[in-house]
């Protein structure tokens, strides 16, 4: 059971012990002391809405056995049990049922707690009478499960509202097919304004987030690892050599080969000297290359960069381009997300996203060829293409040009003609 899952339960089984107590506060016009609401099993219901059945009965056997010895009396136990119990198989059974939301759920369940609760009674006082007092319980069990109902719906509606717990408004889910299928040793790019989609399509490609509809093909049963753009976010020891070794350790790797492959990750990503350093003194550029280091140690088939080179200067940048010629030479599918136009130019192919959309997937030189659309996308081209952009407004034939060398080249043809 993860730690968010068991927090979950936990809060939702101390909000029915709360509810448990508050409602014996609740005078009832019925002939038998101890009867309550259920208010309680509202929270028993939002256990499963958001998470599900196996979640709901935990909290309802925390809040049965916790009720039992919070009051002290067997005949509240009793209570309890047989009111809960009845109240959970109408839950399971509506939940069940496409469309019905928390509110009458609660409801339900807050009649079926009282009419479980009378058949305790009847059983222990050998008395079919208790039964008279079910239509006034139904009608206040109506009322308090309908309003608890619609303070659980709005909690649940507004949790999600939240996204993944951080502050953030919640991922949103971007088309990746247009990208087609990624093979072994390609680099692909992807460029657009910030909040654009990058981030979105490279975690479905990693599988670190919930595709829409089709998906897209990547290296088949490769691994897929991701650099995030905090390099905080993924360390995860004080030492440089213990975070680098995090992975390979907790795949059992002899710790020989392990030291090893800890040496060869620092020194690829230009790391090594690094090895026996603190994480915390260390700059942000250095803790970048210690993350790329730990991703490298795992050996994934599929390298996602989420700007991995914005903390990085001149002479890393290049160490680091040489990396990923490296790691596309070994059959490494690398997808680069970057804000360095010249970097992004390097690739195979690029993707240029916006607003939440890829618009145009395909070579870098098509790309140049379509100015409008990479400026309409926050988009600014390489210099060498700038330049290119100017030229051509002056006339000069330059489609074929792909560096300046060539564009000199066009520019003087063009002057030898003039």
């Amino acid at each position: 059971m993860d730690i968010e899952r068991l927090a979950s339960i936990s809060l939702l089984a101390a909000v029915a012990l709360v509810l448990s107590y508050l409602e014996t506060m609740i005078p009832l016009p019925v002939a038998l002391p101890g009867v309550k609401l259920g208010l309680a099993n509202v929270a028993v219901a939002i256990a499963m809405f958001s998470l599900d059945v196996r979640a709901a009965g935990a909290v309802a056997a925390v809040k049965v056995l916790a009720s039992g010895l919070l009051f002290g009396s067997p005949m509240m136990l009793a209570y309890s049990f047989g009111g809960t119990a009845l109240a959970f198989m109408g839950m399971a059974a509506l939940t069940a049922v496409p469309g019905v939301g928390l509110v009458p759920v609660s409801m339900v369940a807050a009649i079926l707690h009282n009419a479980g609760q009378l058949a305790v009674a009847a059983a222990m006082l050998g008395t079919s009478s208790v039964w008279i007092n079910l239509p006034v319980l139904a009608v206040a069990a109506c009322a308090t499960g309908g309003v608890t109902g619609a303070v659980g719906q709005a909690a649940l509606e507004s949790l999600a509202g939240e996204g993944d717990g951080t502050g953030c408004e919640p991922r949103p889910v971007v088309d990746c097919t247009p990208l087609g299928t990624i093979v072994a040793g390609e680099r692909v790019a992807f460029i657009g304004a910030n909040g654009s989609g990058k981030t979105s399509c490279a975690l479905q490609l990693a599988g670190l987030a919930q595709a829409d509809g089709g998906a897209v093909s990547v290296v088949a049963g490769r691994r897929a690892g991701v650099s995030f753009q905090d390099p905080d976010s993924q360390i995860v020891a004080p030492k440089v050599r213990d975070d680098v070794a995090f992975g390979p350790e907790n795949r059992g790797t002899d710790r020989e080969q392990m030291i090893q492959i800890v040496i060869k990750a620092l020194v690829d990503a230009g790391a090594e000297d690094f090895l026996t350093r603190d994480v915390d003194s260390l700059s942000g550029g250095q803790k970048q290359r210690v993350a790329v280091a730990g991703l490298l140690a795992l050996a994934p088939g599929v390298v996602v960069f989420d700007e991995a080179t914005a903390m990085l200067d001149p002479a890393a940048r290049a160490s680091f381009e040489r990396l990923v010629g490296r790691l596309c030479a070994a059959g490494v599918a690398v997808v680069q997300i970057t804000q360095i136009m010249d970097e992004a130019f390097l690739a195979d192919r690029v993707a240029v996203f916006c607003e939440g959309a890829i618009v145009f997937v395909g070579a870098p030189a098509e790309a140049l060829r379509e100015p409008g659309l990479l400026a309409s996308c926050g988009v600014e081209a390489p210099r060498s293409a700038q330049a290119i952009f100017a030229v051509r407004e002056l006339g000069v034939n330059v489609d074929e040009a792909s560096d300046l060398d060539e564009v000199e080249e066009a520019i003087c043809r063009w002057l030898a003609e003039a």
